[in-house]
Formats: C-alpha cells, sequence, structure tokens
C-alpha cells in the first residue's frame, strides 16, 4: 500500500444480507501507481456503484495503470479527471454496459475481450480498445475520443455522434461489420468499418444506416445493402481520404493485435467507399414534399373534413397558413441580448462589488492603465486589501475555478499600489463627520472626498489603519505596502485628527457642526470569558496590538494556550511562535471557524487545534488550564481570541443598541437620522466589508447631499450553468496581466465574439456601433426564427428566450 494512500472512507454495505466488501478487500496494490481491482471477492459480486467508487478512489490516491477484474459491471472506466496525467485501466472478465462512458481526455481502457451495450456512451476523450466484439449501441453521442474494435459492432451503433470543432472529431472504428440502424441522426466524427470477415456479407453496414445523419463521415469497405439516401450521399473516396485511411489504420490495426491485415486493408482505394450528409443547401434544393400546405388543404384535407376544417363554423376570417417555421409575432419566444442583466459571481461577491470583469475587459482592448486605475473607484487600500490580506471572495466565487484556477485578484491588487492618487473634483461644500480611521471609516472619507464633499476624520489613536495596522500580523501584511496606500490616502482625504478620542460633549458638538455623522470606530474591546483565574489571560487583541506596536513578548520554551480557534486565534498562534513558544495549541467550544491563508499558515507552524472544550479554570501556579470534561492542558501563557466588541461610551441613549452593537438598517442608517454606523461597529466581519460599508455608505450620502438619485446594483447573479465554460481549455502557467485577462469567462458580460452572428444561419443577428463607442447586438424579427442557437452557443450566457408577448 503506497504512503500517500488517504484515511480509510467508511466501508458501503455491499449484498442483500448486508454482507460487507470493503476496499482492502477489493483493491491491491502493486506499487504507488500500479493496482488490481477485483469485481468478485469469494464468490460475492461487488455492485457497479461500489467498483467505481474503489477505482475512483485509487485514482485520487494515485493509481495510474489499474488491472480490473470484472463481473459484469457497468460503466467501469467513465467519469475519471486524470488531471494532466494519463490513465491506462485495463479489464478483464464480463464487462457490464456503458463501459467507457463520459470517459475523459487521458484516460485509455484496453477490454481484453468483447463489451456489452453503449461502450464509449457519451464519451469525451477517452481511448477505448475492445479486443472482441461490441454488442449495441456503442459509441452512442461520443463527442470526443477514439473506439477501437476487435471485431463486429451491434445495432444503432455511432447514433447521434457529434464533433466539437475546437477538438479532433471522434473516431470509431470496427475490423468486421455493424449492425442494422447504423449512425443514426449522427452529427459529426469518423466511423470506419474495415468489412473484414463480415457476420453479414451482403451489407457491412446492417439495415437502414444513416437515417436522420447531418455530420460526419463513414468509411466502409465491403458491400451495403441500401441507406438513407434521403439523408445521405454514395461517393468515392478522394486521394486525401485514401491517405487518411493508410496513416490511421496502422495505430488501429496495432492496437487489436491485428496489424498481419494492413497490406490486405491498403491494397486499393477502389475498396474503399464513404457516405457523407447532404448540406443544409442541398437539402433544401431537394424538397421532400412536393405539394405545398396550401393546396394540401385546399386539395386533400378540406375534401374529407369540409371547407375551414372542422372549426369552421368559428372562423370569421380568411384562413391563413401558418408553417412550422415563422418569424416575428408568430413565434412563441424570441432572444434577447440581455447583456449585463446578471452581476457576475466576482463583482456580486465582493462586498465593495469591484467590477473584475470590466478590468479584465479593458486590458483585453490593450487599456492596462485603465484598468488597473479603475479599482481607486472602489478602494482605497486595493493592495493592501485585494493584494494581501482580503480572501478574496471575488475568486471563491469565480467561474473560472470550476475550469483550472480563479482569475488572481491578489495580483491586480498589487498591481495598483504605484498608482498615484485620484485628483479632487472641486469642493461642494457639504461637511461630513467620521468617527474612526479604520478600514470602514478611511473607504468613506476616500469615496465621499473624491465626490466633492468635505470630511474630517476624528482618530483616537496615533495611527491611520484600524485593526489593519494594529492587529494583523507582518508575516500576512507587508507594512510598507499599508503605508504606501495611507500616504497615498491622506493625499485626498487631508482633513484627520489623530489622537482624538470622541466623548459625549465632542459628539453633541459634531452633531450641530456636521451634516452627517459616520460611526466606523471598528470593535476594540477585547471579549473575555469570565472563569477562575480569567484575569491572569491577555485578549488576542492586546498580545496582537502590542506585537504590532513593536513589543515583544518572552515566549521562549513556554507552553501557550489559545482559547478561542478562529482566523485572529491563528494570527495569534503563529506570533507566539514567533516569539518562541515551545507549543502552542488553540481550543474552541464548537469546530473552528478558522478557515483560508490564516489556518493553513498556523497549522504549518505547528499550532494544534482541539475542540470541544469548554475552559473551566486557570491556575497560573500550577501553570495548567482544566476543562469541564475533565481534561487539562499544561499553560504557562493563555491568550484569549473570541472576539472584540466596539466601545460605545460616547453614543447617546437616543442611538439604538443591541447586545452591544449598533443596530441599523438597510442605508447604514441608525436610529438618529443624521448618523449611520459601517465596519465592524454594527457586528464582525471582514476588512473587504468594512471597505464595501464604506463605499456603500458614501454613495447614499452622496444622494443625500446632492439630491440626487441613489442607485444600487441590485442584480442577481449570472446562474453558472449560463456559462458555457466548454469553449475554455485548462490554463495554469500565466506569467502577465495580460495572459490573465484572456482567462475572464466576462460572465454575463458580451465579450464582442460575434459568435451569435456568425451562427445565426438566417442572418438576423447584426452587431450596431454606437456613437458613443459602444455596441450591442440586435435582432431582425422579421428573419429570427427563435430557433435558439444564439442562446445556445454564447459563451457568457449573454442571450436568453423570452415569451413574445
Amino acid at each position: 500500500m503506497p504512503a500517500k494512500r488517504k484515511e480509510q472512507k467508511e466501508t458501503p454495505k455491499v449484498g442483500l444480507h448486508e454482507s460487507m466488501i470493503s476496499y482492502k478487500d477489493a483493491v491491491k496494490w502493486t506499487d504507488d501507481r500500479t493496482v488490481t481491482i477485483y469485481g468478485n471477492i469469494n464468490g460475492k459480486r461487488v455492485p457497479s456503484r461500489i467498483l467505481e467508487e474503489f477505482i475512483q478512489e485509487s485514482v485520487r490516491d494515485g493509481a495510474r495503470n489499474l488491472h480490473i477484474y470484472a463481473d459484469g459491471q457497468h460503466g467501469i472506466g467513465g467519469r475519471i479527471y486524470p488531471q494532466g496525467e494519463p490513465i491506462k485501466i485495463t479489464i478483464e472478465g464480463p464487462v457490464g454496459q456503458r463501459c467507457g462512458s463520459m470517459g475523459m481526455f487521458g484516460t485509455e481502457i484496453v477490454v481484453k475481450g468483447g463489451v456489452s451495450d453503449d461502450v464509449g456512451w457519451l464519451n469525451c476523450g477517452a481511448k477505448i480498445t475492445v479486443l472482441g466484439d461490441a454488442t449495441n449501441g456503442a459509441w452512442n453521442a461520443a463527442a470526443q475520443g477514439i473506439l477501437y474494435v476487435q471485431g463486429s459492432g451491434g445495432a444503432r451503433c455511432d447514433t447521434m455522434t457529434k464533433h466539437n470543432p475546437r477538438f479532433d472529431p471522434p473516431q470509431s472504428w470496427y475490423l468486421r461489420d455493424v449492425g442494422d440502424s447504423f449512425a443514426e441522426f449522427k452529427a459529426g466524427g469518423i466511423a470506419v468499418i474495415c468489412g473484414v470477415n463480415p457476420r453479414n456479407p451482403r451489407s457491412v453496414l446492417g439495415y437502414r444506416p444513416c437515417v436522420g445523419m447531418v455530420g460526419g463521415v463513414i468509411y466502409f469497405r465491403g458491400r451495403i445493402d441500401g441507406y438513407s439516401e434521403r439523408d445521405v450521399k454514395l461517393l468515392e473516396i478522394t486521394e486525401q481520404d485514401w491517405q487518411w485511411l493508410c496513416e490511421n489504420l496502422k495505430p488501429y490495426l496495432t492496437a487489436i493485435e491485428r496489424i498481419e491485415l494492413y497490406d490486405e486493408l491498403t491494397k486499393s482505394p477502389n475498396e474503399w467507399h464513404k457516405l457523407v450528409p447532404y448540406t443544409p443547401q442541398e437539402r433544401r434544393q431537394r424538397r421532400w414534399f412536393k405539394v405545398s400546405m396550401e393546396d394540401f388543404r385546399k386539395n386533400y384535407w378540406e375534401k374529407e373534413v369540409g371547407k375551414g376544417g372542422i372549426f369552421a363554423e368559428y372562423v370569421d376570417h380568411e384562413p391563413t397558413i401558418i408553417p412550422y417555421i415563422v418569424t416575428g409575432e408568430y413565434r412563441r419566444y424570441k432572444p434577447v441580448w440581455a447583456n449585463e442583466k446578471y452581476a457576475p459571481p466576482c463583482a456580486y461577491s465582493c462586498p465593495t462589488h469591484i467590477p473584475t470583469h470590466k478590468r479584465t475587459a479593458l486590458i483585453r482592448l490593450g487599456k492596462v492603465k485603465e484598468a488597473i486605475d479603475m479599482v481607486l473607484e472602489y478602494s482605497p487600500l486595493p493592495a493592501t486589501v485585494c493584494g494581501m490580506i482580503c480572501p478574496n471572495l471575488c475568486m471563491q466565487a469565480c467561474t473560472r475555478g470550476i475550469i483550472d484556477m480563479p482569475i488572481s485578484v491578489k495580483e491586480f491588487g498589487k498591481a495598483s499600489l504605484e498608482l498615484p492618487a485620484p485628483k479632487k473634483p472641486k469642493t461642494t461644500g457639504h461637511k461630513v463627520a467620521i468617527i474612526g480611521a479604520g478600514p470602514a471609516g478611511m473607504s468613506a472619507a476616500w469615496q465621499l472626498s473624491l465626490k466633492g464633499h468635505d470630511v474630517t476624520i476624528f482618530e483616537a489613536t496615533d495611527k491611520i489603519g484600524g485593526k489593519i495596522e494594529l492587529c494583523i500580523p507582518e508575516h500576512r501584511l507587508n507594512k510598507e505596502i499599508l503605508h504606501r496606500e495611507i500616504e497615498r490616502f491622506k493625499e485626498v482625504v487631508t482633513d484627520i485628527r489623530l489622537n482624538t478620542k470622541v466623548t459625549k460633549e465632542l459628539f453633541e458638538e459634531l452633531l450641530k457642526e456636521y451634516e452627517f455623522i459616520i460611526i466606523a470606530v471598528g470593535a476594540h474591546k477585547p471579549r473575555k470569558v469570565p472563569f477562575q483565574g480569567s484575569e491572569h489571560t491577555v485578549s488576542a487583541y492586546e498580545f496582537m496590538r502590542d506585537i504590532n506596536r513593536g513589543k515583544t513578548y518572552d515566549l521562549k520554551d513556554k507552553r501557550v494556550v489559545i482559547i478561542g480557534a478562529g482566523n485572529v486565534g491563528m494570527d495569534t498562534g503563529v506570533e507566539a511562535f514567533l516569539c518562541g513558544a515551545a507549543s502552542v495549541t488553540a481550543v474552541d467550544i464548537q469546530k473552528p471557524a478558522a478557515y483560508g491563508a490564516e489556518l493553513q499558515y498556523a497549522k504549518q507552524k505547528g499550532v494544534e487545534i482541539i475542540w470541544p472544550k469548554v475552559t473551566e479554570k486557570y491556575v497560573p501556579e500550577e501553570k495548567k488550564i482544566y476543562f469541564n470534561d475533565g481534561t487539562s492542558l499544561d499553560a504557562d501563557f493563555v491568550i484569549m481570541a473570541i472576539g472584540d466588541m466596539p466601545d460605545l461610551d460616547f453614543i447617546p441613549h437616543q442611538i439604538h443598541t443591541e447586545k452591544g452593537w449598533l443596530v441599523i438598517n438597510e442605508f447604514f442608517q441608525t436610529s438618529h437620522p443624521k448618523v449611520f454606523a459601517i465596519g465592524d461597529v454594527t457586528g464582525l466581519g471582514l476588512v473587504t466589508h468594512a471597505i464595501g460599508h464604506g463605499r456603500l455608505l458614501a454613495e447614499y450620502l452622496h444622494g443625500e447631499l446632492m439630491h440626487a438619485p441613489i442607485t444600487r446594483d441590485l442584480r442577481p447573479r449570472i446562474p453558472y450553468e449560463k456559462i458555457k465554460i466548454d469553449y475554455y481549455e485548462r490554463c495554469r502557467a500565466v506569467t502577465s496581466l495580460e495572459q490573465e485577462a484572456e482567462r475572464c469567462l466576462s460572465c454575463g458580460s458580451c465579450r464582442d465574439c460575434h459568435m451569435c452572428e456568425m451562427t445565426c444561419f438566417w442572418g438576423a443577428i447584426s452587431r450596431v456601433e454606437k456613437p458613443d463607442g459602444r455596441f450591442e447586438y440586435v435582432v431582425d424579427d422579421n428573419k429570427c426564427i427563435a430557433c435558439g442557437f444564439c442562446v445556445g452557443i454564447c459563451p457568457c450566457g449573454v442571450w436568453e428566450m423570452v415569451e413574445n408577448i
């Protein structure tokens, strides 16, 4: 068993009598890349679902060569994602239906014998070799990949196959012949029937092949007894066809272990023929219904049912013919270019609503500077927050992450560090006071100043930045970056009064002097759980603040216990190690809330997390902390990291609070009409939430001050299923912002790719350039037949069908 085997999952119950077949019984490792899996253990057959779980788990654990002894199980070898490393599966024994169904690129399957129905069903790129016959439905609906069959194919093989022009067409090869109804509704791909020792010498393609075939090509050798002449035409092969056959017969015959037949099969091109479908243009010229609808109604229908039909007595207008395919008002649905109707997942998930999709669009147009500059319209601290400390909710929601990796918004944030301060507009004369110079207060001040209002910040400490400056450790934030952005901030917001703690008296004066007051004091009052000895603990806020101010804690060889295992607890644990701690243990009463970079870095440093633990007492003389479950830990130094509360001693009693937090409405307004509150003073959140609060409030106050309409982006997030990720390939090696911008899927925003325009067969869609440089795609209702192809092909999810009312 390889060392990287993951922890064993709970073994599923198998069989009618709940008998157990474990992973260990069925899966035998030869080395860390080779595994044998048995489908029958001591006479007990492993169910198909369980066998697939064993296969998937083996692949996740590093298996790349799998030998499977089957016992009729279905779906073997399908839905395996090689993740860039090829996987080979060899199957012996009786194989059930749908072998290799939904097989992916990088998967190779070799079946040592025949297979049951639907081998290669919905294949997405796997190479499948069958050293025997394939029964009914082989290669149905395949889109990519290769099927090699050493024998014959059954009925209805190669139905509904398709071809994505971005990839090589799917190929199916049969050495002998195929059964009835071959290639029904085939829409793409290449099929080759070699006609060697066929079961049915009169027709190597069986009965009624190619019905409804609209794409692809079929090469065959031998006799056929008819085909769907309405759908396909019989042609002699060209020189290019012959060259392709000769080149590709070698790997096929080698794979099926019949290379000795190569000379026989390449003896003469005259032995080969091909069937190809009529093009849409050719079909229109070959009308199969010789009688028009109007003639049919008059000469056939009305002869039998009477003039006007069975509803004649109720019809008081001249009867007209509505064809099956209609335009204009007769359509039930119509396509609409709903550009930016939905918010992209990135901007929707970002509390500040930074439009990453618009920034990448500008970069694709060569406007890199404008794209980087745009972020200062949304945040005063993009390099610090987006580039360093934010968990990047935008990246967590990014559709690109479904394919490979999210768009790296962190890199966009870091690129903004060198930006100069924006120019301030002419003053409006309106005055706003902001209490607190943390991220929320800075964000509101920045936005209001850029709109021309006079802003004064009152800060109780001697520094700007709040908890970013005071509490975030340097191992997560380069303070030089923060200080450079603060200097840029001070060019825009000039009236900053440090060391000015707001009292009740000062607050009353501010109410008289300023039109609005914004409370953004954050949460700087540590919470403590009262238990015996709690007075001998240090709060995480005090610990981190002291370290950031240059104080050192001598924790050399000491055992540190942290009460609280959130992200602050993790930062605290790392700093404790940096102060020389011998061990750090974080305890919590529930499943720890820590996540992301903070949790990962803490674990790397050696922080141990234990839960659930409820602290009973701390006895510093014994250097022990006790829990209510009877256990204890050695503790030389105890830090309490269970959150902080705001200090609101300065507010009048008329302003409502609840459990220590300010109560606000949807516009951040408190119970006092002139007083607003943002950031952690309303409830603990991320720094990016504070930045977002400041921006949204500034938009609202600007509307109030200027008596202008107030708008908010209330668009819903675009459903992920509307984005066509199939157009994009996996891409990891990105070295520039330009390359990063190309990876953006532009969710909900038109990329101007013209695909809808080019796809519309009737030419109903056209691109219209507007005088201001913008564009739109419009639909000619007199040409549009509401086929929905524009909706189906749009990679960005912009087009949608609506009722034609």
